[in-house]
């Protein structure tokens, strides 16, 4: 769900067949290769399949959703018996800055928010922590300076190719050693799930 162009199709088709959802039509090429696997409307009653999935995956999906729990509750309908779901969502409205605004975001999530709602629509967790603890902080320091600085919502810029080397070598490292202590902080928070 929220699968954009079939960016990920590739390394999931490594575990089966995959098709997905999305919304924005804009983002997806209508000559692509997935094209014809991409369902483009809303995950609502006009998406209707026959299929039964043995996986779902919503990656920031979730907090985009006015009826969450009506859509986890589309989203178990849609699993077989021994179905499974994976799902990452922003953690912690304390963290909410122009980012979540620009974004449409409808809350940011946790473990009690999360557990509420997919027990609610028929699902029981199997494991949930949080992630990128490093920019817990960081986000406080936006929020603060939105606080300071009032400006309008933008879109996030995307950081130079060193940078982003660097940022992506500090989550590896920060998912081998911090993360297995599972800390009460993050700013994400991924959760996989059953069917009840």
């Amino acid at each position: 769900m929220g699968c954009g162009d079939g960016l990920f199709f590739p390394e999931l088709e490594t575990f089966g067949s995959v098709c997905g959802v999305e919304t924005d039509d804009r983002i997806v090429d209508p000559n692509g290769p997935f094209f014809d696997r991409i369902h483009l409307g809303c995950f609502d009653d006009s998406y209707q399949t026959d299929q039964q999935f043995d996986w779902i995956v919503m990656l920031d999906v979730l907090e985009h959703i006015p009826d969450a729990i009506t859509a986890l509750k589309k989203a178990r309908d849609l699993l077989n018996p021994s179905g499974r779901m994976l799902l990452t969502v922003p953690a912690f409205n304390l963290l909410w800055t122009k980012h979540d605004d620009f974004n449409h975001h409808i809350t940011r999530y946790t473990k009690r928010l999360i557990r509420q709602q997919t027990s609610k629509a028929g699902f029981e967790i199997e494991n949930q922590h949080y992630l990128f603890h490093w920019t817990f902080p960081a986000k406080l320091l936006v929020r603060l300076k939105e606080k300071l600085s009032p400006a309008a919502p933008k879109p996030a810029s995307l950081p130079g190719k060193v940078s982003n080397a660097i940022l992506k070598t500090l989550c590896r490292f920060e998912q081998a050693t911090l993360t297995p202590l599972r800390p009460p902080f993050g700013s994400s928070l991924v959760v996989s799930l059953r069917k009840k």
